[in-house]
């Protein structure tokens, strides 16, 4: 029931500066007051902080009774800030907005669907991270063609909450992207907050560890750009860590889409292959002369192809020349010489130590 004030409390309250109306079915503060009640609430939204706020003011919310002050606040929530002077009747019911419904809001491209239901945008987010609060985000909704009223108070003032407090909402994964991994063989979930891969996924991707974790989801059709840097972050530190753990089936799929991992896979192996080449051809001139022969027994037994793993393709790339290449295979005494050196060396090395350690503890004469 409406609060109903009495003679009493109508003489009493129409007294206080705060109050522009008063009758016994409603209330009337001035547009000054609320917006100082306002200005209050918004610190730390509770009940308890209008109570608060009331009694520095004068006011006996015993008085004013439960109902008034609960309508407070949800004209604050529904509303926002009072402005143009214009005053709100608390007391009495309250007209109700229509809100969006989540379909109208998803397809704007501002919200994205959730577990929960929906969500601001990634896109949004980060353009409101940057303007806050210089634009506000009101004005942010409407330069999309959005009603704030109609949008939600609460939606609201939880983004502006965090963007007030320094904290950068997590990202959303769009709903675009959602849509297009539902049903991809390697993801197991894919929400506007949640993403996860299949066992199968890291089994067959941790050959690729040395690669960015975008190419590594470029090779099972995953575009890196559709995920949050806090999701791509999380496989690849998964992928460092995983020990293997899975039950061996193997994806169930299409065999177009099996085909064109397949390839993928022939090509990255091919790029990892000739990086290590590489590698190796970096620290020749560093290895000693038995794991110089070591190297080319290694690439001789090498399965060879006409092409990229020819000896002729491979020995280019290690950056050594076709001719030492077969000398050193053929010399079965290749290093042998510089180990017998280093042998002789030590001997000789140790020798002078034990003559300088005896000569010290010799008896003198």
């Amino acid at each position: 029931m409406p609060k109903r004030f009495t003679n009493e409390e109508i003489e009493l309250l129409s007294k206080s500066p705060y109050v522009k109306d008063i009758k016994q079915d409603r209330l009337t503060l001035t547009h000054e007051f609320r917006c100082i009640l306002y200005d209050e609430w918004i610190k730390q939204p509770s009940t308890f902080q209008i109570r608060e706020t009331l009694k520095s003011f004068g006011f006996d919310c015993s008085m004013l009774g439960k109902i008034i002050i609960n309508n407070i606040i949800i004209n604050f929530k529904r509303y926002g800030r009072p402005t143009n002077g214009k005053n709100k009747v608390f007391g009495q019911s309250l007209y109700s907005v229509e809100l969006y419904d989540n379909s109208f809001l998803i397809d704007s491209r501002v919200f994205v669907k959730s577990r929960k239901g929906i969500n601001f945008s990634s896109d949004f987010i980060d353009k409101a991270f940057k303007e806050y609060p210089s634009v506000s985000i009101e004005s942010l909704l409407e330069s999309y063609g959005l009603d704030p009223n109609k949008v939600g108070y609460h939606r609201i003032y939880e983004l502006k909450r965090k963007l007030e407090d320094g904290e950068k909402p997590k990202e959303k994964i769009s709903a675009d992207a959602v849509e297009k991994y539902s049903g991809h063989p390697y993801i197991k979930r894919c929400t506007a907050t949640h993403f996860t891969l299949k066992k199968q996924f890291y089994d067959e991707a941790i050959i690729f560890i040395s690669y960015s974790i975008d190419e590594i989801l470029g090779i099972f059709e995953i575009d890196g750009s559709d995920l949050p840097i806090r999701v791509r972050n999380k496989i690849k530190k998964q992928l460092i860590s995983w020990n293997g753990d899975s039950d061996n089936m193997m994806i169930e799929c299409d065999q177009e889409f099996r085909s064109r991992i397949q390839h993928n896979r022939m090509r990255a192996l091919e790029k990892l292959s000739m990086m290590h080449f590489e590698r190796i051809g970096k620290i020749l001139p560093s290895l000693s002369p038995e794991q110089k022969k070591a190297l080319c027994i290694w690439i001789r037994d090498l399965p060879h192809d006409r092409y990229d793993y020819s000896i002729r393709s491979i020995l280019k790339r290690v950056g050594i020349s076709k001719s030492s290449y077969y000398s050193i295979l053929s010399d079965d005494n290749y290093g042998m010489k510089e180990r017998q050196d280093e042998i002789d060396f030590e001997y000789i090395k140790r020798s002078w130590i034990i003559r300088d350690s005896e000569k010290e503890h010799a008896p003198s004469i």
